[in-house]
């Protein structure tokens, strides 16, 4: 059967853009960012066909404060700004919610109870208790009501898989109402298995596709991160639908490691 739609134009300017992509089935393709914090960034990603942009807040230092002006500049491209927190705390994910992103990723998620904790910061009454911050003229032209339902449409919650307590309870969390896609970290997932980096182990495929299993009978999506184009198509096939294709790091040094190393022959 192949793997689900990659059409960007089936995106769109919907009411829930990227969530109500992966929610109907379609993949997701996109980049994560560490280092490269500037407001011109969403315009280079949606120019180069980007859905999506996680935006590390976790290893890298950056606050909501920080990354706000590329937040707010991503409301001018079709690139929907994700933010990756440093747990799942209300204090850490409301407010980068506020801020402009359109979604969260919670790193080390260990059962259902921390999930439920994650929804709940992260979605307006009655399936959370965050607080109404949309304080913009554009975001209240309809009213208030109109606004929490744009919201609460859009907004994506992204929980990572990559502790030995996460895959044990792989299944309640995919379960968890209010979770769209689990991500498998396989770096800190490697590490907690005691093979750290080793990502072709049998162990990790039998964790990957534990999840896999766990969000197809849930009906959320399965999210990763890869370093090239091949093993991208390799996950596709698998049943991953949100692909994050490398880093601003990695992308960055290794276009101009292969121009320089041109140039020098």
């Amino acid at each position: 059967m192949g793997p689900p739609s990659l059409a960007r134009e089936a995106v769109g300017v919907t009411p829930g853009g990227l969530r109500e992509r992966l929610m109907s089935g379609h993949a997701a393709l996109g980049t994560m960012v560490f280092e490269l914090n500037s407001v011109g960034l969403p315009r280079i990603l949606d120019a180069a066909g980007a859905d999506f942009v996680l935006i590390d807040l976790e290893h890298t230092g950056w606050s909501v404060d920080a990354v706000h002006p590329m937040l707010a500049a991503a409301r001018a491209s079709t690139v929907e700004p994700i933010a990756r927190v440093q747990g799942s705390a209300r204090h850490l994910i409301s407010p980068v919610l506020d801020a402009g992103a359109r979604g969260v990723m919670v790193p080390m998620v260990g059962g259902a109870e921390e999930a439920a904790a994650v929804v709940r910061a992260a979605r307006f009454a009655p399936a959370g208790d965050r607080g109404f911050g949309l304080l913009y003229p554009d975001q209240l032209v309809d009213g208030v009501g109109a606004a929490i339902e744009r919201a609460e449409a859009q907004t994506i919650v992204i929980v990572q898989i990559e502790t030995l307590a996460g895959v044990e309870h792989v299944e309640e969390i995919s379960e968890t109402p209010g979770v769209d896609v689990l991500w498998i970290g396989q770096f800190d997932l490697s590490v907690a298995m005691g093979i750290p980096g080793a990502f072709d182990d049998p162990r990790m495929r039998e964790a990957e596709d534990r999840m896999l299993t766990a969000c197809s009978r849930a009906g959320v999506a399965a999210g990763v991160l890869v370093g090239s184009v091949d093993v991208a198509r390799s996950m596709l096939e698998r049943g991953f639908r949100m692909i994050a294709l490398g880093t601003d790091i990695d992308l960055y040094g290794s276009a101009l490691g292969a121009g320089l190393a041109a140039l020098r022959r």
